[in-house]
């Protein structure tokens, strides 16, 4: 292998036999394969990839596919029918709700146990450990049996305990979509540290927007095949048309002529996919009568226009906005689903262009922050992202000065009351 590979995977096939009956494993086995009393189902069929060390990857695709058979057999929790996984650096696992702890041990008892089985010494896990339960933040809890526990006080848990291994290469498997708004933030944040440690990561989660967000390819797989291995933009775009059915008449590429990457706000490294129905055409940021300034002044009301070009007919509109921290944690979102203007977004049909408009007052420490924008489609059955642009904008705040340079605090000085001594 490789020295800059972390994972590499060679035709790997992964089949399963299926009893109708458990009496028929027994009669199997008695026959010596003479007859056959089980149906072969192949969740894997013949996949191979590499995964690069720092590299962060997410795998999509619809339930049954194939994703978790995948992760557990890169974890060596199942052996492969044939092919081969090779992993080079130590790998921590987050899989499916249960996999790992044993329900009847404590939370402390299953820490150590997890350690033990990464091979880390109990003293080494004892110095880990108050971080762990800081991390988990499950109070009380972390000494009573697993079993009682709710799922998303085991998903802190877990994670806390799977980031303290201090792996080189992070597996996490849906399991996040549990724990809540606060506590997912901290754990994309620590996702993020890893990243920036140079570790690897393996992704599956069907909230194409995490995928978007923290992954630099994207693997999709179909009835245990590997449809396609690309980067991130063109990849969920792809899988967005296909899995939706969507139009082919529209614009297949974002427009060559994006006046926005001009701004001097503009994020060259932004993610951007969608399904191309509405594309946003223009962004444009403006505060105290200046368009796209280089810093923006914290506390002063800002405002973010939209232009949106529409290539097919979107019944229910929704357009959308998130500042997230340099560490990715988000800080801020909206959408016109949540605003008073609900209800003056109309229908659009092919052809249509249309300005949006949000407005906030920016509150925030000085420095750096990322912008994402994006416009959709309210459906029956969910939304439907249109043109997603991830970290499109880089966001500098600055307190406001004054003319000497010192921050305009706007001080006053009065005297509210005296009483002169008789």
């Amino acid at each position: 292998m490789h020295s800059d590979v972390a994972i590499s995977v060679k035709n790997l096939t992964k089949t399963y036999r299926i009893f109708s009956h458990p009496g028929d494993r027994i009669k199997q086995v008695l026959s010596l394969g003479r007859i056959r009393f089980h149906k072969e189902f192949t969740a894997l069929q013949d996949v191979s990839f590499e995964i690069k060390k720092g590299e962060t990857v997410g795998i999509i695709g619809r339930n049954g596919s194939g994703k978790s058979t995948l992760l557990q057999l890169i974890c060596g929790i199942l052996k492969p029918t044939s092919g081969s996984v090779e992993v080079h650096g130590r790998i921590s696992a987050l899989l499916e709700l249960g996999a790992g702890f044993n329900p009847e041990f404590t939370g402390r008892e299953n820490v150590y146990f997890q350690g033990a089985v990464m091979g880390i010494s109990k003293e080494e896990m004892s110095r880990r450990f108050d971080d762990i339960a800081a991390f988990a933040d499950i109070g009380e809890f972390i000494d009573q049996p697993v079993r009682t526990y709710s799922s998303g006080m085991f998903v802190r848990l877990a994670f806390s305990v799977a980031i303290h291994l201090e792996p080189q290469i992070l597996v996490v498997d849906e399991a996040l979509a549990v724990g809540d708004a606060q506590f997912q933030a901290k754990c994309f944040q620590r996702i993020k540290s890893i990243q920036n440690n140079g570790g690897s990561i393996l992704l599956v989660s069907h909230v194409l927007e995490q995928v978007g967000h923290f992954c630099d390819r994207v693997l999709v797989l179909d009835d245990g095949n590997l449809l396609a291995d690309g980067n991130t933009a063109e990849t969920l775009t792809r899988y967005t048309k296909n899995a939706l059915g969507t139009d082919k008449s529209f614009e297949d590429r974002p427009p060559s002529d994006d006046p926005f990457s001009s701004h001097s706000s503009y994020n060259a490294k932004e993610t951007r996919w969608g399904d191309r129905a509405a594309t946003i055409t223009d962004i444009c940021v403006s505060q105290d009568g200046v368009t796209n300034p280089e810093v923006f002044c914290s506390g002063l009301e800002m405002e973010l226009r939209l232009k949106v070009k529409f290539h097919a007919t979107v019944n229910k509109p929704v357009y959308g906005l998130t500042i997230k921290a340099d560490s990715g944690a988000e800080l801020f979102s909206i959408n016109s689903l949540q605003s008073s203007a609900e209800g003056f977004v109309s229908a659009q049909k092919a052809g249509d262009s249309i300005e949006a408009c949000f407005r906030l007052s920016p509150f925030l420490d000085a420095g750096e922050y990322s912008m994402s924008v994006g416009v959709a489609g309210e459906t029956n059955s969910g939304i439907v992202p249109h043109d997603r642009r991830y970290n499109s904008i880089v966001l500098r705040i600055a307190h406001p000065l004054t003319s000497s340079g010192n921050i305009a605090m706007r001080p006053s000085f009065h005297i509210l009351d005296q009483h002169p001594m008789a």
